[in-house]
């Protein structure tokens, strides 16, 4: 007998659409119904893998026995003159017809009722800032003053549960840190923040009890969406987060996937000591700063932690970002480099796909091992669960401007500049991209919205007047620092200030600057003092005191070359190092030192045109003027944000023996400033 025949008579075809339509259906059932129960995305998966592993054996199933009015029996046993088959198919098409119905149904649901649900949610709303979200600063209600860092800490955590839900556009607590936790304006501050909801708070820490109360309001009306009070002991107190975050999202119409519910419920860990010590780094966290004394108290904090509960994967990610830090600020040695493989170490181990562990791998394949790619990788990994995460997209804007993507790096700033608009970092950030694409008025429009946020802001301020500098207008930098309110000058500023009195050539003030700034030696990094020391020997040449100058040139390059002795091998070192060598005549050092930094920052599009502009420097004091120029129409003919312009160029003292070159006279006239 024909075997295709026997499958139709057998009504195994039959049974293949019957098995296929029901499948369908029930794979359908799995992916919408599923993540409303919180069922894992795994049960999903097996369903999937279930259904196709069963094909086969319905088929074998179908082939072997028959549906008869009698009930199942096996085909041989079925006398042939019964004349069951056909009965046995209609009954089968009838059943197929039924779950081909259903099929259909659901199918249209899906693609048109939900998405009716969604737009008319969307229509509601207005707009898309509809499910926009805020967290401001908790009110610290408890007696003891030192439990500020809980209530900061709770507030933390919230707003990070809630940049895991990808419908919800979160504020970064960048942007909310320095706001009142009660603003009287609440309209304004919303427009400011762009968005539509802002959610208060307060805790009250007393003994081994917590106390959290929060509410939503919409401020355009100051009407409250939602409020709770959440009473706790302190080792069940970390459902609370997770508790708000689910409840604000359903205040705001905004659907979880089943893998957000489960992101936003999960409890980082079970010891309530060790929680606190968390909170505590996390409070520490939320003041955004490059002092080492703080970020070494934050990395204490979150080792006491992980010493508590050496499960507790997400405490390991931040301490080895508070190591990465340190390593990259202040101590740049072997010993903290070990500390900070072994935290990630932990915790990829403990938490391979968390946001947390990507986030802090980024940090580290960006600042230790300079490998960009990478890190830009694992950024937008940590992204796939915090996808509205400003702190997460601000990175990937820097790391692709040192790639040299610049017009992409912009994009990501102004992106991140969106999610975290008072960030004074993000505004500075596009400053700096915009005076390296020397677009210099923008770039002082973006500073200018950094200091709207943060007046008197150091950093900004110094960006501000590098950016003068780099368009020509000494004499705006010089009153800038000269508006700013006396007392003792912020870090930033002096370099930027010895900058601007070296172009100006007034060499005595600058003088006077840098010993006022070496008077606090014992406040300054080594490499901080370092610099000192080559900027004041500089200027000392500069104004014809040539023993002076020569000696703190000494010291400089001593301070830098024990440096790389010790081990600390920092690339952007290696140009003042050749810079000191080439003033104090060591030509032969210089020119090393000058082409080991151009090497180290050759992947690096922000570092490799000072560190080209360095080798121009080199060979303009070895007596090779014509190599000098041409690699200083190299490192000028790209963007170098953090060195010279041509403005600069035509005024820079150091530059001088280049003055009666025809080259160096074609340079300046040709170029753009």
């Amino acid at each position: 007998m024909n075997f295709f025949a026997e499958l139709q008579r057998r009504n195994v075809h039959r049974a293949a659409m019957f098995y296929a339509a029901a499948a369908w259906l029930l794979v359908q059932i799995a992916t919408q119904v599923f993540p409303f129960f919180d069922i894992p995305n795994s049960t999903v998966r097996i369903v999937v893998i279930a259904v196709v592993i069963g094909f086969p054996f319905a088929m074998l199933f179908s082939w072997f026995y028959e549906w008869t009015p009698q009930g199942i029996k096996l085909e041989s046993e079925i006398d042939r003159s019964e004349s069951v088959t056909r009965q046995t198919g209609k009954t089968l098409d009838r059943w197929i017809i039924a779950v081909l119905g259903l099929a259909v149904i659901v199918l249209l649901a899906n693609t048109f009722v939900l998405r009716d649900a969604t737009n008319a949610s969307a229509d509601r709303s207005g707009n898309s800032h509809d499910k926009s979200i805020a967290v401001l600063p908790f009110d610290n209600l408890s007696s003891d003053p030192d439990n500020a860092y809980f209530a900061t800490g709770i507030q933390d955590e919230i707003l990070t549960r809630l940049s895991k839900i990808s419908a919800l556009k979160v504020i970064s607590r960048t942007s909310t840190m320095r706001i009142a936790s009660k603003p009287e304006n609440l309209p304004e501050l919303a427009r400011l923040l762009g968005v539509s909801a802002i959610l208060e708070g307060s805790v009250q820490k007393a003994g081994d009890t917590v106390h959290v109360n929060v509410q939503l309001i919409r401020a355009a009306t100051d009407e409250h969406l939602w409020a709770e009070s959440y009473n706790r002991k302190l080792d069940d107190v970390f459902a609370v987060q997770g508790e708000v975050a689910q409840a604000v999202a359903d205040a705001l119409s905004a659907t979880l996937t089943g893998a957000e519910r489960q992101l936003v419920a999960a409890k980082p860990t079970t010891n309530a000591k060790a929680y606190e010590f968390y909170l505590r780094g996390l409070a520490m966290e939320g003041r955004f700063t490059s002092s080492g004394n703080e970020i070494s108290a934050r990395a204490a904090a979150y080792q006491s932690a992980v010493d508590l509960d050496p499960q507790f994967a997400v405490a390991w990610a931040r301490l080895a970002e508070a190591h990465t830090e340190l390593y990259f600020n202040e101590e740049h040695t072997p010993q903290l480099l070990a500390k900070i493989k072994y935290a990630l170490d932990q915790a990829t181990r403990l938490a391979p796909q968390t946001s947390e562990t990507w986030e802090a791998l980024g940090l580290y394949r960006y600042y230790v091992l300079g490998d960009y790619d990478g890190a830009f990788a694992a950024y937008a990994k940590a992204l796939e669960t915090r996808p509205n995460n400003g702190l997460l997209v601000y990175p990937q804007g820097n790391i692709r401007r040192r790639q040299g993507r610049w017009e992409e790096a912009l994009a990501l700033q102004t992106r991140a500049a969106e999610l975290d608009p008072l960030s004074t970092n993000t505004w500075l950030n596009i400053g700096i991209t915009l005076r390296g694409l020397r677009r210099y008025d923008e770039a002082q429009a973006a500073l200018d919205r950094g200091l709207a946020a943060s007046p008197g802001d150091g950093e900004l301020l110094s960006q501000k007047m590098l950016t003068y500098l780099a368009s020509g207008q000494l004499d705006a930098a010089d009153r800038l620092f000269r508006e700013q309110p006396p007392g003792p000058i912020l870090p930033f500023l002096v370099y930027t200030r010895y900058q601007t009195l070296l172009l100006k050539r007034d060499y005595a003030d600058g003088i006077a600057l840098v010993r006022q700034a070496l008077q606090n030696r014992a406040a300054l990094r080594p490499w901080e003092l370092a610099f000192a020391n080559c900027s004041l020997g500089e200027l000392e040449l500069h104004a014809g005191k040539r023993d002076a100058g020569l000696a703190q040139l000494t010291e400089c390059r001593d301070q830098l070359a024990a440096m790389f002795e010790k081990g600390d091998d920092t690339p952007w070192n290696y140009s003042p190092l050749a810079r000191a060598a080439a003033l104090l005549g060591d030509r032969a050092a210089a020119a090393r030192y000058a082409e080991l930094g151009v090497k180290a920052l050759a992947n690096d599009a922000i570092g490799n045109p000072m560190a080209a502009e360095m080798q121009a420097f080199v060979l303009m004091q070895a007596g090779d003027k014509a190599q000098a120029i041409a690699r200083l129409r190299d490192a000028l003919s790209r963007p170098n944000p953090n060195g010279s312009s041509l403005a600069m160029v035509r005024v820079d003292p150091s530059w001088d023996p280049l003055r009666d070159e025809p080259a160096f006279k074609r340079l300046l006239s040709e170029s753009a400033p």
